[in-house]
């Protein structure tokens, strides 16, 4: 189930790369209303012609668990920022890399965990925690 918000992550990483709502990864580790949320966020980031660069270092950990739906807390570090695709420079406001607090809620999907909702709260959690 680490595994599955892992993958949830990587997908979106990827996704934000170059503003792809289309992305076969989304829909492979993500359910509504997660991924209508993601979708539209990066459908606006490619209109608006903005992709992303860095990267989140994950640290997750289970808060409950149950035979279908699971809590994942975590303290991501971030390097992520917008950027505009056609010259590589930053969307203001630039944000410094920092520690998110993160909530996830994963659900069992035809036999696969995936990540229903998520909350992340910028630059409130301790590093590692």
């Amino acid at each position: 189930m680490l595994q599955a918000y892992r993958a949830g992550w990587a997908a979106f990483e990827h996704a934000l790369t170059d503003a792809n709502p289309e992305d076969p990864a989304l829909m492979a580790t993500m359910v509504a209303p997660q991924l209508t949320g993601v979708r539209a966020n990066l459908l606006a980031d490619q209109q608006q012609g903005m992709v992303g660069r860095g990267t989140f270092t994950l640290h997750p950990k289970i808060a409950s668990l149950t035979a279908t739906t699971a809590t994942v807390v975590d303290c991501a570090y971030s390097t992520s920022v917008l950027v505009y695709a056609k010259t590589g420079k930053p969307v203001p406001p630039i944000t410094p890399p920092e520690n998110d607090g993160v909530q996830a809620t994963l659900v069992l999907t035809g036999g696969t965990w995936k990540v229903s909702k998520q909350t992340v709260t910028d630059g409130k959690c301790a590093p590692g925690s």
